[in-house]
């Protein structure tokens, strides 16, 4: 019996304690639950350092607010403050208006150029709502219009904790501003083309899971600065060639050459279908489409599937108004040098140091094919087109700054976007 007593009292005591335990952990839980989060002292200390680099023209406001004491004057200015500051973080503080002026100036020069730039949808009332709730901490008000990109946090570390020359802020303010000029995007996988750095990126779960080289436009001729996804990519592909580069390569080499179509097997068609009525070099009098006045071609060529087709053999396809993509080349010894002058030639289109690997990739983690059936195709020479059965985002960028061993570095202004593109307030 004495046995029995002391197993109870041991069991009323383990239960007591508990039971004090849970209560005060409820208490707790309840006592945090019930703490106010101070939005506003919150976002005065993200303006103290400039955080996310989102002043911009706005600093005067957060200077005035500096100077009051608590009172409805200031909090409206806060408010006033939130709304300029997010706005700034999610579309940039570039003079979007002097951009365009400036390109259309070079279009006029007969300057290929294009810089899409996406809008971002502040919604004030949801963020006014959430700031004067008081339960909604400033870092979630703000965090969908934070740019997701890698790049993003790393420059702002930079620009806070580095000591750097005007210029250099300058040029890195800039390209912070590009960052958040983007498309905005949700998804951790996606493709980057970087056109100053002459680089493919695919970056997976937040970091590089490939990385290699590519050819961009000529100074004329300019890759556009886009976003996109990849549809379907097209193995052993013809390549329909423009009518500018037929006016100003192939027709000139055709007449030169009377075997020059039949060595790059190229054929005449009434239109860029294999299937529509086919010509041939002595149907048409080729010479007047050489004038200078002339523009259009009514005969189009089409260069078959073979090594010596421009595309290579594969081609992968995001669509765009600008008719450019990622393809194969044929001129791989390219990739073996830096020089602007062989790695920006193309006519716009951006070719891929080892497309290939990238097939094998794609197949794999985004098709519904095995990349041994796609291979099989690749090795019969027929064309091929395979769908993607994920969504995979591509963003064609321009971004002249980079980090390396946490050091600022920047990439030559190839289209000259560092001097054309001018922030829309002055640095102090």
């Amino acid at each position: 019996m004495t046995y029995i007593k002391y197993n109870f009292l041991i069991i009323i005591f383990i239960i007591v304690f508990t039971s004090c335990s849970n209560t005060q952990q409820v208490s707790k839980n309840n006592n945090a639950l019930n703490k106010k989060i101070n939005p506003q002292e919150e976002f005065l200390s993200i303006l103290e350092t400039d955080k996310y680099a989102s002043l911009c023209s706005s600093k005067k406001i957060y200077q005035k607010i500096k100077t009051l004491d608590n009172g409805i004057q200031r909090s409206k200015l806060i408010e006033k403050l939130l709304l300029k500051y997010t706005n700034n973080l999610a579309n940039g503080c570039i003079n979007i208006n002097d951009m365009n002026r400036k390109m259309a100036r070079n279009k006029r020069k007969k300057i290929k150029t294009s810089y899409t730039t996406y809008h971002q949808y502040v919604n004030k009332k949801r963020i006014l709502k959430q700031y004067k709730s008081n339960n909604v901490s400033m870092n979630t008000i703000l965090k969908p219009y934070i740019p997701i990109h890698p790049s993003f946090m790393s420059f702002i570390n930079i620009l806070h904790n580095k000591k750097l020359s005007k210029k250099s802020y300058y040029k890195l303010r800039l390209n912070i501003e590009r960052l958040k000029m983007m498309k905005k995007y949700n998804e951790n996988n996606f493709i980057q083309l970087n056109i100053p750095s002459y680089s493919f990126n695919f970056y997976e779960n937040g970091s590089k899971s490939m990385n290699f080289g590519t050819v961009v436009g000529n100074y004329e001729d300019q890759t556009p600065i886009l976003s996109s996804n990849v549809n379907y990519f097209i193995i052993n592909p013809t390549w329909n060639i423009p009518d500018s580069i037929a006016k100003k390569t192939i027709i000139p080499r055709m007449l030169k050459d009377r075997n020059y179509l039949d060595k790059k097997h190229i054929e005449i068609h009434k239109n860029y279908r294999l299937s529509s009525e086919q010509f041939y070099q002595e149907d048409i009098n080729w010479k007047k489409y050489l004038r200078k006045h002339v523009r259009y071609i009514p005969y189009k060529f089409i260069q078959l599937p073979s090594n010596t087709n421009g595309m290579g053999r594969v081609k992968f396809i995001f669509p765009n108004k600008y008719a450019v993509y990622m393809h194969d080349t044929i001129g791989s010894w390219r990739f073996k040098s830096s020089k602007q002058g062989i790695r920006a030639v193309s006519h716009g289109c951006i070719r891929l140091e080892h497309p290939l690997a990238l097939i094998k990739h794609i197949s794999t983690h985004y098709t519904k094919r095995s990349y041994a059936s796609v291979r099989r195709d690749y090795n019969s020479r027929m064309m091929k087109t395979i769908s993607l059965s994920k969504k995979l985002p591509i963003h064609i960028t321009y971004l002249t700054a980079y980090i390396k061993n946490e050091k600022l570095h920047f990439y030559k202004d190839l289209y000259r976007y560092d001097s054309l593109q001018k922030l829309n307030f002055r640095l102090n």
